[in-house]
């Protein structure tokens, strides 16, 4: 029979739960589980686990005691933000690192910077600081990050969200953080092969609410609510601590019964609820974050998705001010040819912050007066960019190329300079690099945007560009200018919408250096 209300009820009140899930798969006491184990690494890596963190991670990792086998393959974990996930993914990870020999583990986010920063920020750090530090090797190598695990030789390392990624060798565990930012089945389909031949293979996913667009969250939050509340039989486990819809989402006692990290009675600002772990979040804290998030309609709906965890409509939120529509973007997309030898053309390149993806984009002209733009490249880590320029330097004598000089990408001056691309000077030549300054960049954003708001560029309909326009916010350059923020899109790769805006520049400022009878043979 599926489980009572007085049946969760009792199971909750055995571990505490003042704040119980919405949706929950139910602990079963008849099997054993690790959880406990990775209660000890969680405390070591100075996070003891929190109520609603050890409630899912017995459960997750209950063993069936017939066969010794994971009761559950696929988990899904979803919480409001500030909640502790880092808290729950790491020693859940450190476990299977340390239990068994040669594991194999992955790590994503939202994309590589992401995963990254993460790695970089909170989990290095964790494990340099606890006792765990002697048993790990950390490599910290640029795109083959990983811990390493002296006794059992196991790995952990990070994956980028591209097509290719995790595909090919066996996965034992995969642990999918920030699911909400996942617009596509890649990592489900990359995973879940390379798991087919393990027997105690796991995939974890752990997200706050997204919105209308984050389809595989939404998918598998509707299978989670219906296999907990049919109660049959699973290998799926879901866990959800959300907001009832319609709630008083400015009620503490709302918060209360849907954010789990939240303290129900602090003593001095701190939590006193136990000895042994904290609750991280206060409810002066968050009455102090949703008093500034009811400044603006956008903020709001972000904090009720970040905190009450509803999943906020498209519309809920204001698009940048600054930048075109998508919809006026999708307007200048046609289908005419890519450049070919003898387009009059420049060139610009950007690399996103954390020098995981670069970008190549190209700027010219049509026979019929309207510009162009087209990203030409785009690919993961920086060692390529160099003999991707060659390549495009022979095919089509650009007239320039443009860099902005605050940039990741400054950093290939000397590497451009080696092949024979030197910066302009006072005496502009062909094929030089343009640097472009502050007000440079100010300028450039701002034309590329008046193209584009007057249809006066047209664009392939290049998907990836599409997604940085998405995922783009800007930053104030002073006195009105503004430019595309590198920071504030920190989500989003937008290197190839930098080297959209740069081209075109770049390619307004010196289409004059080309020779006359080069404009001849533009075939765009």
């Amino acid at each position: 029979m599926p489980p009572t209300e007085r049946d969760r009820q009792a199971i909750y009140d055995h571990y505490g739960l003042t704040c119980p899930p919405r949706y929950a798969t139910l602990r079963n006491f008849d099997n054993p589980t690790y959880g406990g184990k990775v209660a000890k690494i969680a405390a070591a890596l100075g996070t003891p686990l929190m109520p609603w963190q050890r409630y899912s991670a017995d459960t997750g990792l209950e063993v069936d005691r017939r066969t010794g086998l994971f009761v559950y393959r696929k988990l899904g974990v979803r919480v409001p933000r500030q909640s502790g996930k880092t808290s729950l993914i790491l020693p859940v990870a450190a476990h299977r690192g340390m239990a068994w020999q040669r594991q194999r583990i992955l790590y994503a986010a939202q994309n590589g910077t992401a995963a990254r920063e993460k790695w970089e920020d909170d989990q290095i750090p964790a494990i340099e600081a606890s006792p765990l530090a002697k048993r790990v090797h950390i490599r910290k190598a640029n795109g083959r990050e990983a811990f390493i695990w002296r006794k059992t030789r196991s790995i952990h390392s990070l994956q980028a969200n591209t097509e290719k990624a995790g595909h090919g060798k066996t996965l034992h565990l995969g642990k999918a953080d920030e699911y909400f930012a996942q617009v596509d089945y890649r990592i489900e389909a990359a995973w879940t092969p390379a798991m087919i031949t393990v027997p105690m293979a796991q995939m974890w996913w752990y997200s706050t609410a997204g919105t209308s667009k984050s389809v595989p969250l939404n998918d598998e939050t509707d299978r989670g609510r219906a296999i907990v509340e049919s109660g049959e039989p699973s290998s799926t486990a879901y866990f959800e601590w959300s907001g009832e819809p319609g709630a008083d989402y400015t009620d503490p006692r709302v918060w209360l019964s849907c954010m789990p990290a939240l303290c129900p009675a602090p003593v001095d600002g701190v939590c006193r609820c136990s000895p042994s772990w904290r609750h991280t979040v206060t409810p002066a804290t968050m009455r102090a974050e949703l008093e500034a998030a009811q400044e603006k309609p956008a903020k709001l709906a972000e904090w009720l998705r970040a905190f009450m965890n509803w999943t906020r409509d498209d519309d809920d939120i204001e698009a940048d001010p600054n930048l075109p529509s998508v919809e006026a973007w999708d307007l200048l997309a046609d289908d005419r040819a890519s450049a070919g030898p003898g387009d009059v053309v420049a060139f610009a390149i950007d690399i996103t912050p954390l020098r995981d993806h670069a970008s190549i984009s190209v700027a010219g002209v049509r026979p019929d007066g309207i510009r162009r733009t087209e990203l030409v490249a785009h690919g993961e880590g920086t060692d390529w960019i160099v003999g991707r320029v060659q390549e495009l330097r022979e095919r089509h004598n650009p007239v320039a190329w443009g860099i902005d000089e605050r940039s990741p990408a400054a950093t290939l001056k000397q590497k451009l300079r080696d092949i024979g691309i030197k910066p302009m000077g006072a005496e502009p030549h062909r094929g030089g690099l343009w640097l472009l300054s502050t007000t440079d960049y100010g300028a450039a954003c701002g034309s590329w945007a008046d193209a584009v708001n007057q249809g006066t560029l047209s664009q392939p309909g290049e998907p990836r560009t599409r997604a940085a326009l998405i995922g783009a916010r800007t930053r104030p350059l002073g006195d009105g200018a503004w430019g595309l923020g590198r920071k504030p899109s920190i989500g989003a790769d937008i290197s190839p919408l930098v080297t959209d805006v740069i081209a075109l520049a770049t390619f307004e400022r010196y289409k004059d250096l080309a020779a006359p009878y080069d404009a001849l043979d533009n075939i765009w």
